[in-house]
């Protein structure tokens, strides 16, 4: 009952069609690798009149086309123009086999049941595709005709295979012709392959197709492997970066928060203010209210008194107060002003408002979220770890010496500039060679150390890292950029004409380059075409420090790092000086070459005349000597940091010293 179950569920996920979902009838292949049968695909290909008019046959599954073999025939010719699936095919056949002989009571030998008798069949003959009894097993092996056939036994744990048969003969196919890759019987040796030079019995290449079979069975076994592997590593990976995400999210939140809280702090100082002004001139004008309440009280009772002595008609009270309006005693107590209008002058406030939203806009910032170079390389099969921080006071030990020196190589090979990329999880070093006029790329696969060398036209430069598979390299002494595919293997993807010769490159983007001249002195800025955007030769506030750029490096604000003559400068795209480091005396810069930043926005720059690696702030300011001679360095060239490594090229040397920066001072 298992072994039914097992075929029926094969029959059901992998052997049925998906159009009529039925078993397949006359399975065929598209090449995209979907199987359907030749009458539904037919059907469904009529419904199609756009794939009709592209001499395409569509997958109903994944709509990819597959050209049609020959289509100036009929479109109803089309599909059974498709090579039939024998892989399909013979699966439907075992499986039918395996129904019509499945162990039970009802099976019964087919000849005797010709004979109109019924035994149990417990054999089977692969070439008459018959279930026998036992006599008839022992007729079948007396008798010449059927004397070789192959018999199976029903009674044990034998899989039987039916035997293909021609299709045009109704032979077994036991013989297979190399010339036209089919199999084929014994009659279409004669007929159709008398002239093929290599047709062998199939069971002469059965340890050759076991050991092809097995060697295919591997690869897909290991592809098998390997992609669940990179699965669970992307899975992995999402689990990180949603991790993160909630950490970056508050942190926003809390900066946010702050930025509120500083907001609260100001408005509650201005209503405090507003509060205290306010009630200094509401004081001044209750005092004035009071007052001017006691005279009106004081005017009443003159105003009573007078009309009650006019009513009177009292000729002594009357000349009483006529004596004192004539003397000014009344007029003296009542003249005084009531309006106030000298106490309180600025009796309204107002408020102005100093936000500009435009402004604010701009200049209110809480953070930005950024990834350090290194950080967007792939790291699917973890060569790089992300995590390590860059300490200012680590201490640098050197990790390992790689040499550029290969096989073919002319002359003495010297590393000019090198960059580290991670070209399918594989850590990739690559090198421009000045002498021998190449780029060399370094890498690890399977555990070996392997190499990879493009020629070029002129003398190599610096390069830069545009992408994670791709690279640009500048000419000193040529007019182009050129741009080659690390695979990690070099691949000359596109030459670039420039208008001027660089002697230096660094990638403000994957479309955009910043470019070091020495004649005239500038750093320009170029799209990949090679086209000048922008060149500052002059900075906007008048000086003008460029004098011979030895070595550019984009920082994460978009700005550029500059080693030159005596000094190392930063500045805007647009030309603006973000700072400059010309140290004098015992810190005087020798001859600054390669600089780089850290994971944390320092910058390291190499002085080949000190024989030392600096660290300066991402400000400009200077920290202390990373490296010095003591560590091994004679005349440090090219540099750069890639996650706690520090890669440092001698100048005229063939190698590249790799220094691990994670160990604390």
């Amino acid at each position: 009952m298992a072994a039914a179950r097992k075929l029926e569920s094969l029959n059901e996920n992998f052997l049925t069609c998906s159009i009529c979902t039925e078993g397949y009838k006359d399975p065929c292949t598209l090449t995209c690798g979907h199987t359907f049968c030749k009458g539904c695909l037919g059907k469904f290909l009529k419904t199609r009149q756009d794939a009709i008019r592209a001499k395409s046959i569509p997958c109903p599954y994944c709509r990819q086309m597959t050209r049609a073999p020959r289509p100036d025939r009929p479109v109803e010719e089309w599909v059974k123009q498709i090579k039939p699936s024998f892989l399909i095919q013979g699966l439907l056949d075992t499986l039918a086999c395996g129904r019509n002989i499945d162990h039970d009571t009802e099976n019964r030998c087919h000849p005797c049941q010709d004979l109109g008798e019924s035994h149990p069949a417990n054999s089977y003959c692969q070439d008459c595709d018959v279930p026998l009894c036992e006599r008839c097993v022992k007729m079948h092996a007396s008798l010449p005709g059927t004397s070789n056939h192959v018999i199976a036994d029903l009674g044990g744990a034998v899989k039987v295979t039916r035997r293909r048969r021609c299709t045009e003969h109704n032979e077994v196919m036991d013989f297979c012709c190399r010339d036209c890759n089919k199999a084929i019987c014994h009659k279409c040796c004669i007929i159709y392959h008398r002239k093929c030079d290599s047709v062998v019995t199939i069971q002469s290449i059965m340890s050759e197709m076991r050991s092809v079979l097995t060697h295919n069975k591997g690869l897909i076994t290991k592809s098998f492997n390997d992609t669940e592997r990179s699965l669970q590593q992307h899975k992995s990976q999402i689990d990180a970066i949603s991790h993160n995400k909630d950490k970056i999210k508050s942190q926003i939140r809390q900066a946010s928060q702050k930025a509120m809280d500083v907001i609260k702090e100001k408005e509650k100082e201005l209503l405090e203010e507003l509060n205290e002004m306010t009630e200094k001139q509401s004081g001044q004008l209750r005092g004035r209210i009071k007052s001017g309440e006691i005279d009106m009280q004081m005017y009443q009772q003159y105003i009573e008194y007078i009309t009650q002595v006019l009513k009177s008609g009292s000729q002594t009270d009357m000349f009483d107060i006529y004596q004192m309006c004539q003397s000014g005693a009344i007029t003296e107590a009542t003249d005084r002003d009531v309006t106030f209008t000298d106490s309180v002058p600025d009796s309204k406030l107002i408020f102005v408002s100093e936000i500009d939203e435009r402004k604010l806009h701009k200049d209110v910032k809480l953070g930005r979220i950024q990834q350090n170079v290194c950080d967007v390389m792939d790291t699917r099969l973890g060569k790089i770890n992300l995590s390590g921080t860059f300490d200012v006071m680590c201490r640098p030990v050197l990790h390992k010496t790689v040499s550029i020196k290969v096989d073919g190589d002319r002359k003495q090979s010297y590393t000019c500039d090198f960059t580290v990329l991670v070209v399918d999880g594989e850590e990739t070093l690559v090198v421009s060679d000045y002498n021998n006029k190449c780029l060399k790329s370094f890498y690890t696969k399977n555990n070996k150390s392997r190499h990879s060398k493009l020629d070029l036209a002129s003398n190599p430069s610096t390069v830069t890292r545009l992408r994670d598979n791709q690279v640009a390299v500048s000419f000193w002494s040529h007019n182009e950029i050129v741009i080659v595919r690390v695979t990690p293997d070099l691949v000359l993807q596109s030459r670039v004409t420039t208008k001027k010769k660089y002697k230096c490159l660094t990638a403000m983007s994957p479309s955009t380059l910043a470019a070091g001249c020495w004649d005239p002195p500038c750093v320009d800025i170029l799209d990949v075409s090679g086209r000048v955007m922008r060149s500052v030769s002059r900075f906007k506030s008048g000086k003008n420090l460029i004098c011979k750029p030895n070595f550019l490096c984009a920082t994460d604000r978009g700005n550029i790092l500059v080693s030159d003559s005596g000094s190392v400068y930063c500045i805007t795209p647009e030309g603006d000086v973000v700072f400059t480091y010309t140290p004098t005396g015992d810190r005087r810069l020798g001859k600054p070459q390669g600089i780089t930043t850290t994971s944390t926005g320092h910058i390291l720059v190499t002085d080949k005349g000190a024989h030392k690696v600096i660290l300066l702030t991402p400000a400009g300011e200077f920290v202390r000597d990373l490296l010095t001679s003591q560590d091994g360095l004679q005349y440090p060239h090219g540099l750069m940091f890639c996650d706690c490594k520090l890669y440092v090229g001698e100048h005229f040397e063939d190698t590249v010293k790799e220094f691990n920066c994670s160990i604390p001072q």
